[in-house]
C-alpha cells in the first residue's frame, strides 16, 4: 500500500479494477471447483447404490443357503470397475461371509466392519453400506469400497484451467481500462492544475472548463462557485477595515463611559464599608484579621475594649505581646503560629484570657487560615465569644449535680443496707422453715410451718419488687450476657411454681418450639423473672383450666432471635379499659381485685421495663371470663451449644422404636410430650382418658404389639392414675409394660402408693425434657437388664452423682442462724462443710486445709468477705493457685455483684438463699470437680 500512496490516481484506479476482476474470477472458479465435488461424489454415491442393490439381489440366496462360493464369485465381477477397491458381504449377525479386493491391494486393507445403511467419505476412499433382505426379511449386508482418484484427477485439471482462465483475463482487464480510465482522470488533473495557479499566483479570477455534467463536472463546477466566494469576501474584509477605525472610536468612548460608571461604584462600595465597619464594631463577639507574624490587620471595637485600647488604629501592626503578660500572649502567639504553619482551621477552641481590667475570662475562639490567590497562608481570620458567664453556670450546675449524686448514693446505700438487715433474718425464718416442713411433723404443725413459708415468701416478693423498682427507677440494672439452656432454664422456672398451681388444681404446660436452639445468650435471670411474675399473675387469677407458657421465633435480627413469649390461662380475664393500666406502677385491673388477690401491682411494670431493656415488647390479649394471653418479646444472641447432663447419659438407640402410651386429659400436656417422645425417635400414642387407655392396651396386645411404656397423669375426671394402674395390674396380659407416673404437686403418701403398684417413676410437671429423658432412660434400661431399680423421683434423678462429686465448702458466716441454715442445705446435698465465723478465721482455715468452694459473707466483724478475698488473691500470686470464691450477701443492689467480682470473687450467691439457685451454682462447681479429676485419671492411664 505504501508503494501506491504516492502513484497516480490512473495507477491506483487501474490496480483497484484489476485486483477487483482477479477476486471475482477466483470466486467464481471456487465455486465452479465446489460443484463439480459434490455433483462427483454424488454420481459416485448413485453409481455405487446401483451396484450394491444388484449384487444384494443377487446374493441373496448365497447368504440364505450359505454359499460362500457363489456369493464370492458374484463379487468377483467387480474387477470390471477399476475404482472398485474391495467389497464385502455380511450375514445377518454382521460378521462378514465373502469378500472381494482389487488385484494389486495392498495387505494393509481392512475390510470396514458393518453398519446402518448410508456412505462414508474419508480422505481417500468412499464405503457406501447397503442391507440385504430376501422374502422382505433382512438376510445381511453388502459393503462397497470405491477410491477417489478420478475425482482428484479431474478437480487437478480443472484447477489448471482456472489458473490459465485467470491471468488472460487480468491481462485483458489491465489494457482495456488503462485506455478507458483518461475519460476520468483528465478532467481531475486539469482541475488540480487550475488549483495550483490560484495558490501560487492567489489570483482568484481563474476558472476551470467543465467538461461534462457528471460529478466530475459537479465537482469542477463547486471549485469555480468557490473561487467567486473567496473573491467576494476578498472585497468584503477591504470594507470591514475601513469599517473598524469607526467602531473603535465609537467603543473608546464608552470606555470612558464604563469607567465613570465604576467610579462611581467605588464610592457606593465605600459607602458600604462603612456600613458594614459599624456593624462590626458594634457586634460583641471578637473579629479580627492578623498577617502571618500575628500583627492585626483589622479588629473591631470589642477586640479593643478586651485589650484595653480605645479606637481600633491603636491596634493595627502590633501583636498580643504589646497588651497582655508575655506567658499569656505567648499561649495566644502559639495557637496562632499553629493555624498559619499548618492551615488546619481550629474551632470552637476555648482560652482563658484577660479582659480590660485584668481579671480572667474564658473565650471560646474560632481561628481559620488566610490564603491568597495562590492558596498560600498568609495570616489568619479569628472570631472569639466571652463564655465567661457560661463557665460561671456550667459550675453551678455541676455543683447541683454533685449534690443531686450524693443524695442517689444515701438514697442506694439506704436500699443496700434495708436490703441486708432485712434479708438476713428472713434468710434464716425461711430456710429454717423449709428444713423443718422436710422433716415428720403432726399435722398441726405442719400447717402452722406451711403459713409461715407462705407468709415469708410473700414477703420477700413484696421487698423484691420494690427493691427492683427502685433499681429500675434510679437507672441501676445492668443485663447480663451469658450462656444458659432455655429449655432448662424454664421448666426449672415453671418447676418451682407447680406447687401452686396444683392447690388450685391448674395444668401448668411449657412448650418450646423445636426451631429454639437449646443454648441461647442473654441474661437468664431476668428472662426467669418476667416468666414468674407473668405465670405467678395467672395462677393467681385462674381458678380452674391450665396455663401454658409457649415459645417461638418471631423472627431473625442478624445473629440474634427475636423470642416470642406467650403465657395464656383461663383465668377471669382484663377489661379492654384496663389493659393499659395494669402495666402502670402500684397498678391492678380494679380495687376490688387489690382487696381479693392482693400483690404490689409492680411486677407488670418491672417486666415491661426488663423486657424493653432485653430488646422487645409485651403486651396482652384478654378477654373478660375467658381468660388473657400475655405476649412480650426478647432479644437473645446465639450460643455454642453445649451438652446438658443430668445423671447417666441415655443412649439413643435404647429409646429409638420404643412404643408409647401417653394418658392425659389434658390436650397440650399430649402434645407436649408427644413432642418430646417423636424427637427421640419413639413411637407414640396419646389417650385422653384411663377408659381409652384400656382399650388401647387390650387393641395393641391382641395385634401383637403390645405397648412397651406407659406415661400416665395422675389426676384425670372418671378414672384417676392410680385407678387406671390398678385396672392395669389386676389384667396380667396388660401388666408388662412399664409404668410411670406424672402429676402437678406431690402428696404425702404417694410415693410409697407407687411402690406397691410397681410405677417405675414419679414426676412432677412442668417435667424437664432433660429429666424425663433421662427417667425413661433409666426404667427402660433397668427392663432391658432384667435388673430392678428403686422409685425414680426428681431427687433422685438429683443425687444420683458419683462420690467423686462431693464438694468440700468452706463457709464464711457471721451469722449463726445463717450458719446453720447454710450448713443444712448443703449437708443435705451430700457436700462437706467447715464454719469460719469472720473473714480472718476463713484465711487460717484456707491456711490448714483445700477447699473446692468458698461461700464468703460480704460483711463480718473484724475482717470482711472483701478484704480477706483481697489477701487470699495477693497469697496467690506467690503459689500460682487459684481459690474458687463465691460471694455471699444480702446486699442486692446495682453494683453489688461488680463489687464483688473486681474485689476477686468468682461468683455472687443472694440472701436469702433460694434452693433452686444454690442448686445451680453447687452443680458448676461439681461439674468442674468430675473434669478435673477426669483429666487428672486420664493423664494417669496415659502416663
Amino acid at each position: 500500500m505504501r508503494l501506491l500512496r504516492n502513484a497516480s490516481i490512473q495507477r491506483k484506479l487501474t490496480f483497484v479494477i484489476v485486483c477487483t476482476s482477479l477476486v471475482g474470477l477466483s470466486l467464481a472458479c471456487l465455486s465452479f471447483d465446489l460443484y463439480e465435488r459434490v455433483s462427483f461424489r454424488a454420481a459416485m454415491t448413485s453409481e455405487l447404490s446401483a451396484l450394491a442393490d444388484t449384487l444384494g439381489a443377487n446374493t441373496a440366496a448365497s447368504l440364505a443357503f450359505n454359499d460362500r462360493k457363489s456369493a464370492t464369485d458374484m463379487l468377483s465381477a467387480l474387477h470390471a470397475e477399476r475404482h472398485i477397491v474391495g467389497a464385502c458381504l455380511y450375514d445377518s449377525r454382521g460378521t462378514i461371509f465373502a469378500e472381494y479386493r482389487r488385484d494389486g491391494m495392498q495387505l494393509g486393507f481392512v475390510m470396514p466392519p458393518h453398519r446402518e445403511d448410508g456412505a462414508e467419505f474419508d480422505k481417500d476412499l468412499l464405503t457406501l453400506y447397503r442391507t440385504v433382505s430376501l422374502g422382505g426379511e433382512r438376510a445381511g449386508g453388502i459393503a462397497i469400497v470405491s477410491d477417489l482418484g478420478a475425482l482428484r484427477a479431474k478437480i487437478a485439471q480443472y484447477t489448471e484451467i482456472s489458473i490459465v482462465v485467470i491471468l488472460l483475463s487480468a491481462l485483458a482487464t489491465f489494457l482495456v481500462s488503462s485506455r478507458l480510465l483518461g475519460l476520468i482522470t483528465e478532467p481531475i488533473l486539469h482541475l488540480a492544475q487550475i488549483a495550483s495557479r490560484v495558490t501560487a499566483k492567489e489570483d482568484y479570477a481563474l476558472r476551470a472548463l467543465p467538461r461534462g455534467q457528471d460529478e466530475v463536472g459537479a465537482l469542477i463546477g463547486s471549485f469555480n462557485q468557490m473561487l467567486e466566494r473567496i473573491q467576494e469576501r476578498d472585497a468584503a474584509l477591504k470594507s470591514a477595515k475601513d469599517s473598524l477605525e469607526l467602531r473603535v472610536q465609537v467603543r473608546t468612548q464608552e470606555l470612558q463611559s464604563e469607567v465613570n460608571e465604576r467610579m462611581r461604584a467605588e464610592e457606593t462600595l465605600s459607602e458600604e464599608r462603612k456600613v458594614l465597619r459599624a456593624l462590626i464594631d458594634n457586634v460583641p463577639d471578637f473579629m479580627y484579621v492578623k498577617d502571618a507574624d500575628c500583627r492585626f490587620l483589622v479588629a473591631n471595637l470589642s477586640v479593643a475594649r478586651q485589650m484595653g485600647a480605645k479606637t481600633t488604629e491603636e491596634l493595627l501592626g502590633k501583636n498580643d505581646f504589646d497588651f497582655y503578660p508575655r506567658e499569656v500572649a505567648a499561649t495566644f502567639y502559639e495557637d496562632e503560629q499553629r493555624v498559619i504553619r499548618t492551615g488546619q482551621a481550629e474551632v470552637n477552641r476555648e482560652e482563658t484570657g484577660l479582659d480590660s481590667q485584668g481579671n480572667a475570662s474564658q473565650i471560646l475562639t474560632t481561628q481559620v487560615p488566610l490564603r491568597d490567590k495562590n492558596g498560600r497562608v498568609t495570616g489568619l481570620v479569628g472570631i472569639g465569644h466571652d463564655i465567661t458567664h457560661l463557665k460561671k453556670a456550667e459550675e453551678e450546675m455541676r455543683r447541683a449535680r454533685d449534690l443531686a449524686e450524693k443524695a442517689s448514693k444515701a438514697k442506694s446505700e439506704f436500699l443496700a443496707n434495708m436490703s441486708h438487715e432485712i434479708r438476713t433474718p428472713l434468710n434464716g425464718v425461711m430456710g429454717m422453715t423449709e428444713l423443718a416442713l422436710e422433716t415428720q411433723l403432726t399435722g398441726e404443725q405442719r400447717e402452722y410451718l406451711e403459713t409461715v413459708k407462705m407468709s415469708g415468701d410473700s414477703l420477700l416478693t413484696v421487698i423484691n419488687d420494690i427493691l427492683d423498682f427502685s433499681k429500675i427507677e434510679a437507672g441501676k440494672i445492668d443485663l447480663e450476657a451469658i450462656d444458659f439452656n432455655l429449655r432448662d432454664s424454664l421448666e426449672t422456672t415453671l418447676k418451682t411454681l407447680a406447687v401452686r398451681a396444683d392447690e388450685k388444681g391448674l395444668e401448668l404446660l411449657c412448650e418450646v418450639a423445636p426451631e429454639i436452639p437449646d443454648m441461647m445468650r442473654g441474661d437468664s435471670s431476668r428472662l426467669r423473672q418476667i416468666v414468674v411474675n407473668l405465670v405467678g399473675n395467672s395462677i393467681k387469677f385462674t381458678e380452674k383450666g391450665e396455663i401454658a407458657l409457649k415459645v417461638q421465633v418471631e423472627r431473625q435480627e442478624g445473629a440474634d432471635l427475636l423470642c416470642r413469649f406467650t403465657v395464656a390461662d383461663t383465668g377471669i380475664g382484663i377489661p379492654e379499659a384496663k389493659r393499659e393500666l395494669i402495666f402502670k406502677p402500684f397498678s391492678q385491673a380494679d380495687t376490688s381485685t387489690t382487696r381479693k388477690y392482693g400483690g404490689t401491682g409492680l411486677g407488670l411494670t418491672i417486666s415491661t421495663r426488663l423486657v424493653e431493656m432485653m430488646g422487645g415488647k409485651i403486651w396482652v390479649e384478654s378477654e373478660v371470663g375467658r381468660g388473657s394471653q400475655f405476649h412480650f418479646t426478647v432479644r437473645l444472641g446465639r450460643a455454642d451449644a453445649k451438652e446438658i447432663k443430668l445423671g447417666t447419659t441415655a443412649p439413643p438407640e435404647l429409646l429409638r422404636g420404643v412404643k408409647v402410651l401417653v394418658v392425659d386429659d389434658n390436650r397440650t400436656n399430649c402434645r407436649i410430650l408427644e413432642g418430646m417422645l417423636t424427637r427421640w425417635q419413639m413411637k407414640s400414642t396419646a389417650v385422653n382418658g384411663g377408659k381409652a387407655a384400656l382399650e388401647q392396651l387390650v387393641t395393641a396386645r391382641q395385634a401383637d404389639e403390645p405397648y412397651g411404656l406407659v406415661l400416665t397423669d395422675m389426676h384425670m375426671p372418671d378414672m384417676d392414675g392410680f385407678a387406671l394402674i390398678e385396672q392395669i395390674r389386676q389384667r396380667p396380659e396388660l401388666a408388662t409394660a412399664t409404668i410411670m407416673m406424672l402429676t402437678s404437686a406431690g402428696h404425702r403418701g404417694d410415693a410409697a402408693r407407687c411402690q406397691v403398684l410397681g410405677v417405675a417413676a414419679y414426676l412432677l410437671k412442668p417435667i424437664r425434657q432433660s429429666e424425663l429423658r433421662e427417667a425413661v432412660a433409666r426404667v427402660l434400661g433397668a427392663r432391658q437388664q432384667e435388673g430392678a431399680i428403686p422409685l425414680i423421683t426428681r431427687y433422685s434423678l438429683q443425687d444420683a452423682r458419683e462420690p467423686g462429686a462431693c464438694l468440700r465448702v468452706l463457709l464464711a458466716e457471721d451469722n449463726v442462724v445463717n450458719q446453720r441454715l447454710a450448713v443444712r442445705l448443703l449437708e443435705k446435698r451430700g457436700h462437706r462443710v467447715v464454719v469460719a465465723g469472720t473473714g480472718l478465721e476463713a484465711l487460717k482455715a484456707l491456711e490448714k486445709e483445700n477447699f473446692d468452694l468458698v461461700l464468703m459473707d460480704v460483711q463480718m466483724p473484724e475482717m470482711d468477705g472483701l478484704e480477706a478475698t483481697a489477701i487470699l488473691r495477693e497469697k496467690e500470686k506467690v503459689t500460682g493457685l487459684h481459690q474458687q470464691v463465691v460471694a455471699l450477701t444480702a446486699h442486692a443492689m446495682k453494683g453489688d455483684r461488680e463489687k464483688c467480682i473486681e474485689g476477686g470473687m468468682d461468683g455472687y450467691l443472694t440472701k436469702p438463699i433460694r434452693p433452686q439457685e444454690l442448686d445451680q451454682l453447687l452443680e458448676i462447681y461439681v461439674t468442674r470437680r468430675t473434669e478435673s479429676r477426669n483429666v487428672a485419671e486420664q493423664v494417669v492411664r496415659t502416663g
